[in-house]
């Protein structure tokens, strides 16, 4: 009898504190095709993706949005005339955009656009990060290759059978890390890449939570972390079919901002940990 009691309160404990996502809120689902969203402390928004009503290809009817934390958007159109704007980095007091062929840079107080850097030979430019010293770091999904703006260039920078469909990027403590199926871990200075781990489905947005662990999204609909060498689910809505596309990752408020695609919404987690 008292076995059973342990173990009753034991299955108990370990349902009350696992890892769990829990809905807080979701904006209007008045975003056009939202794919990425990233929260600014200094600016006090969060800036969402917009990729419009057409998609792969160059019509201008792309456009970045400004939602608060409390699912509102205060700005639904604060930069238009891009065309699939999609992952997004900040440094510096400008903003970072891939755009299919192109790293666009916009100047966030003026909202105007600084420069647009093309790469003809750019196939799908998908995800962006930075790191410490202001190095920007592009990923190009269809061609296993991840693009670098430096010193006033943008050009390739890493092109390794590893990546392919690499989208989810990340850097810090002179590491970049890049996602596709696995979370390779590459160093910035020699470009020796090694794997994290394997099994991530695909990964689209790629953000940490501290102390070399993960959260990380499939486009599909699912959310995992990556806590002390194992992957685990916490949300999969691939029967819903409702897409979970480059998430943001808010480390003091425990916040997951997820933009849901076709749902023309961004969604708000609790991160339970």
């Amino acid at each position: 009898m008292k076995t059973a009691i342990f173990i009753a309160l034991l299955i108990l404990a370990n349902a009350l504190y696992a890892q769990k996502l829990e809905k807080v809120w979701s904006t209007p689902a008045e975003l056009k095709t939202p794919e990425s969203v990233l929260y600014s402390d200094l600016y006090g928004v969060a800036f969402v993706s917009c990729m419009g009503e057409v998609h792969d290809t160059k019509n201008n009817d792309g456009y970045l949005a400004q939602i608060n934390l409390k699912g509102e958007i205060v700005n639904p159109n604060w930069v238009g005339g891009l065309n699939d704007p999609k992952g997004m980095a900040i440094w510096d007091g400008k903003l970072y955009v891939a755009d299919l062929n192109e790293l666009v840079i916009i100047d966030i107080e003026t909202a105007c656009f600084d420069k647009k850097l093309l790469i003809p030979e750019a196939k799908f430019l998908n995800d962006v990060t930075v790191c410490e010293n202001g190095m920007v770091f592009v990923s190009d999904m269809r061609d296993q290759r991840i693009y670098a703006y430096s010193n006033g260039e943008f050009k390739s920078w890493l092109y390794d059978a590893k990546l392919d469909y690499v989208n989810g990027l990340w850097a810090e403590g002179g590491k970049l890390y890049a996602g596709n199926n696995s979370v390779w871990e590459i160093d910035i200075k020699t470009k020796e890449i090694k794997e994290l781990f394997s099994g991530a489905g695909g990964i689209d947005g790629l953000e940490t939570i501290g102390k070399g662990n993960f959260i990380f999204s499939n486009w599909g609909g699912k959310i995992y972390v990556y806590d002390n060498g194992k992957v685990l689910n916490l949300i999969d809505f691939t029967e819903q079919k409702l897409n979970t596309a480059d998430l943001d990752f808010l480390p003091e408020e425990k916040l997951v901002l997820v933009p849901t695609f076709f749902q023309n919404k961004v969604d708000a987690y609790q991160l339970v940990w």
